[in-house]
């Protein structure tokens, strides 16, 4: 699996809060991380999963909306990334090229990889 850049600017922008550890104004993140509006895109998907929050103001300001050790990786690419399965196996259609579903151990394998994932 390969995180997107999306994703990449996603996790310095929660970094770069943590590292402010204080109310940060939106023009500061964008000079630290990139254009100003890809930055707006990146803390709108941010937002409603409470990862970070905004302080309403005229500059836009934003603040983790959680401590720093509270935020996992995963719950990132949960909300950025388009899927964060790591193999098609896992995306819930049924694929599987040996046509053994059940029986399949690499299916199986790739399914404890997932859980592991998911829960670190």
């Amino acid at each position: 699996m390969q995180i997107n850049v999306t994703t990449d600017y996603a996790i310095r922008i929660i970094l770069y809060l943590a590292i402010q550890n204080k109310v940060t104004i939106s023009k500061d993140i964008a000079m630290a991380m990139g254009p100003t509006r890809y930055v707006f895109k990146i803390t709108n998907k941010l937002l409603p999963a409470g990862i970070i929050q905004r302080i309403l103001g005229a500059k836009g300001c934003f603040i983790l909306g959680k401590r720093i050790k509270e935020i996992y990786m995963y719950e990132i690419f949960k909300v950025i990334e388009a899927t964060v399965k790591i193999n098609r196996y896992l995306k819930g259609d049924n694929y599987c090229k040996c046509f053994e579903i059940k029986n399949c151990s690499l299916r199986k394998f790739y399914c404890r990889l997932q859980s592991s994932l998911e829960r670190c």
